[in-house]
């Protein structure tokens, strides 16, 4: 499955900076809005100690990491749902996104900016929610003619966009909204930029990222403290350079790699793993979904023609020392097209050419 976060805030927040330590790309970083006008665009492999494990095991030649597709747009200005800045030029490149990374820059700022880390954070997440209201107002007009000759299914559209745009007008993000599966359904091809989970990032200097005051973040979503032209410099290092770096940081481990992990934790995702010939690969999917989809992710045929699959733990596979030990002892179970593919599972299909 190919999933993607786009990165948005405020010019000059350091958008273009992360985008650079997670991709370890150059791109373009000036002090001054829209130096992003074109969306950067990487793909990222994802760190997998468990993948890196079962390659040793199997002795694999060739290692596919699952990935993350990374969109870095220019900055947000106040009023860019009205066309102010870039307008919604840049909003068009986060509408197909799975999950927005939302940037918040706390820096030593200079005596003409009042603005406060919290008015940064709350200028974003209101043109969001003015964009999504266009989109509600636009969805509505439309609807008008159906309405008139009687249609249930656009009342019942009306009436749900109409409790959208009632919390939109509170200042609530549609992710707080209790939907219904039908509800998703509804809305499915409207591109709602606030109906995304969200992960943030509170980037701070270099001598204050490691302990912050993070209470004014809404609490329902992470919020990843770090800072960005740091995390930009250790990602250019060796990690044998790396080390002693983040040991004079106070640094336990990425920032870069939490960042990542909260943003597939909160897209409720799950790897599974398969091993076939030379190459040992990593795949990403919605947590839970059925064998027969998982297949279909590796290939249409395979979904198509499916048998069984063979199932086990990467654990279980790692202690046991080989596949051929595992099912010896029975290790490894047949499951069906049905089978609620787990975290970690260790997959080998049976499939009818």
């Amino acid at each position: 499955m190919a999933w993607s976060c786009g990165i948005v805030g405020l010019p000059n927040a350091g958008k273009s900076t992360l985008f650079k330590a997670l991709t370890a790309l150059d791109v373009t970083i000036e002090s001054y809005p829209f130096s992003t006008i074109d969306p950067n665009k990487a793909v990222v492999p994802l760190p997998d100690q468990r993948l890196e494990a079962l390659a040793e095991l199997c002795k694999s030649e060739k290692v596919t990491p699952a990935t993350i597709e990374i969109f870095d747009v220019a900055g947000l200005v106040e009023g860019a749902s009205r066309g102010e800045g870039l307008g919604n030029q840049f909003l068009g490149h986060l509408r197909d996104v799975d999950l927005l990374i939302h940037v918040v820059g706390k820096f030593e700022e200079s005596s003409d900016d009042i603005l406060t880390p919290r008015s940064r954070l709350d200028i974003v997440n209101l043109e969001l929610n003015l964009a999504d209201l266009e989109v509600l107002s636009k969805r509505r007009q439309k609807l008008e003619p159906k309405l008139k000759s009687g249609e249930k299914a656009a009342q019942k559209e009306l009436n749900l966009l109409f409790r959208l745009e009632e919390h939109l007008n509170q200042g609530l993000p549609l992710r707080d909204l209790n939907l219904s599966e039908d509800d998703f359904n509804i809305l499915s091809e409207l591109p709602l930029l606030t109906l995304k989970e969200i992960v943030y990032v509170y980037n701070l200097s270099e001598n204050d990222f490691l302990d912050p005051d993070t209470s004014f973040f809404p609490a329902n979503s992470p919020v990843i403290p770090m800072c960005a032209s740091l995390e930009a410099e250790l990602a250019d290092l060796s990690p044998e350079e790396r080390k002693p770096f983040m040991e004079a940081y106070g640094l336990q481990g990425s920032r870069n790699e939490a960042l990542l992990q909260a943003c597939y934790e909160h897209l409720n995702l799950a790897t599974f793993y398969t091993v076939k010939g030379n190459e040992a690969r990593a795949w990403v999917i919605p947590a839970n979904i059925r064998a027969v989809e998982a297949a279909g992710k590796i290939h249409s045929d395979m979904a198509d023609g499916f048998i069984n699959v063979e199932a086990i733990n990467w654990q279980v596979l790692l202690q046991e020392g080989s596949l051929a030990s595992a099912r010896d002892k029975g290790a490894c179970r047949v499951e069906g097209r049905d089978y609620p593919v787990k975290d970690g599972d260790v997959l080998f299909f049976r499939f009818r050419d």
